[in-house]
């Protein structure tokens, strides 16, 4: 398994950061127009890119602090 390369992370963080914000809007609309199921499950997904932005920030953070 690679390490992660933590000078190019800085991109994904980012688009995590849109995943987040466009599934969070996707959900609203999913649960206006009458389908709660998959509005649910774009908010269980857009949670996700969210922890895993938050983690990505944190051990990038961690590692510059430790240089």
């Amino acid at each position: 398994m690679r390490k992660l390369d933590l000078y190019s992370s800085g991109k994904l963080v980012e688009g995590l950061g849109i995943v987040f914000y466009v599934g969070m809007a996707t959900a609203l609309l999913t649960a206006l127009l009458g389908s709660p199921g998959w509005a649910f499950l774009l908010l269980v997904l857009g949670s996700f890119a969210l922890v895993v932005r938050t983690a990505l920030e944190t051990v990038t953070t961690r590692d510059a602090a430790g240089r």
